[in-house]
């Protein structure tokens, strides 16, 4: 059985009875302690998924710090696999495997070539291949708070855990040994970094650079800007819907809302829109979209102003679009907030479907993974019913490919989107 030990960072946790525990063999070298489950509870853990919350440990074993190596067992013995430890956060291990295993550089060096070999196969692992891509995604290559993203020549990564924080020099070199690529930018600038007391910091680690760097997707220049802009430069999941909708916008009235730097406007010009109409309310960003629409030649208005207060206008001058794409950011980070939420979302649709013209199109998404793809699908018919108007579901979206999806993390599927069309 386990001796009682004080739970790091937080109050001891109570001891499972000694009847029900085997002993446990010694630990592997590099593992640092044992952690195990309380016997009571629902334990996602056991069905796949990677986290386990400091609600659901009964007992640790070890003088553990931040970001070390710990085995993880169930209330009976069983070996659950191994993973990182936290003290601050309050997922308190993310596993990286269910065998006994160290994360030491020939574990980082395999699920990299995994991760690497995946992208290749997708044809976006080289600067050749296409001007931007995501080449890891953290849990979903196996690699928990590590981001890597390529522009063109360039690398950005983030270490948005402990873990990885404290392995970044390894993970860096065998990164840039891996890719060939040598110019790198750090964006630790993830307010998730916080929640496991780490700076917040951005900067050029090799390299010289100044923003933005131009990407061409699909004959269109987007503008990455890879020090100030949002997520790593910019929105890589939203890749293939960028050629999904922007396929319907010949000869249409295109309205973008929460724009950005007006990609899906950038891309419905290139494709013969009649009109665009970009509104958002990031003075920074339109700037980015303008010089990318004077670099293009596309005809685009760009409002800076409050969404909701702006279709309030727009719905009172009787505007009609014949294309509306809704991509707004997320309302909610936790499900303490989705009734919120909610009433946001569907003010939102209610508004924007007033102005959908008949036969008309809404390409309509939702980032949060609090909200499954059938809540939203519910949402839009609800808020269409309220607008007076019938909506025909034309296509599901969803992110690009290299932001992989793992069935037994929910949260790995937090982009979702629905192609509607008013009857």
């Amino acid at each position: 059985m386990l001796p009682k030990a004080p739970f790091p960072g937080g109050k001891s946790k109570k001891v499972v009875s000694a009847g029900a525990l085997p002993a446990h063999p010694p630990l592997s070298p590099g593992l640092s302690g044992r952690a195990l489950l309380q016997q009571q509870g629902t334990h996602r853990c056991f069905h796949g998924h990677p986290w386990i919350y400091r609600s659901e440990l009964a007992q640790i074993e070890g003088d553990l710090q931040d970001g070390d190596c710990v085995e993880a067992r169930s209330a009976r013995g069983d070996r659950i696999g191994c993973g990182i430890w936290s003290s601050r956060s309050q997922i308190a291990i993310r596993l990286y495997s269910r065998r006994e295993e160290v994360l030491d550089s020939p574990l980082l060096s395999r699920l990299l070539d995994e991760a690497f070999a995946y992208r290749n196969a997708l044809g976006l692992l080289k600067p050749q291949d296409r001007d931007a891509a995501r080449l890891v995604w953290s849990e979903s290559d196996g690699l928990p708070g590590l981001i890597v993203d390529r522009y063109q020549d360039w690398l950005v990564v983030q270490f948005l855990t402990a873990g990885m924080e404290r392995r970044s020099r390894e993970i860096l070199s065998l990164i840039q040994e891996k890719t060939g690529l040598c110019r790198v930018v750090l964006r630790n600038d993830a307010p998730v970094r916080l929640q496991e007391n780490l700076p917040l910091e951005k900067k050029i680690l090799s390299g010289s650079y100044s923003d933005p760097l131009w990407i061409l997707e699909n004959g269109v220049a987007l503008p990455a800007r890879l020090l100030e802009g949002q997520k790593t430069g910019l929105y890589l999941d939203q890749s293939a819907n960028y050629r999904e909708v922007s396929a319907l916008a010949s000869g249409r009235r295109v309205l973008d809302l929460f724009c950005y730097q007006g990609a899906f406007s950038l891309f419905c010009s290139a494709a013969g829109a009649l009109s665009c109409t970009a509104v958002d309310q990031s003075a920074a960003a339109l700037r980015s979209g303008r010089a990318a629409a004077e670099r293009t030649g596309a005809a685009i208005e760009w409002m800076e102003e409050n969404v909701f207060n702006w279709l309030r206008k727009a719905q009172q001058a009787k505007e009609q679009y014949d294309l509306i794409v809704l991509d707004p950011p997320s309302f909610t980070k936790t499900k303490a907030q989705r009734a919120a939420a909610l009433r946001g979302y569907h003010e939102l649709h209610l508004r924007a479907l007033r102005l959908l013209a008949p036969g008309g199109r809404l390409a309509s998404f939702c980032c949060s993974h609090h909200f499954g793809l059938g809540e939203w699908k519910e949402l839009i018919g609800r808020a269409s019913w309220e607008a007076n108007g019938t909506l025909r579901l034309r296509k599901t979206l969803g992110q690009s490919l290299d932001h992989p999806i793992l069935p037994t993390i929910p949260e790995t599927e937090y982009l979702k989107g629905c192609l509607v069309e008013r009857v």
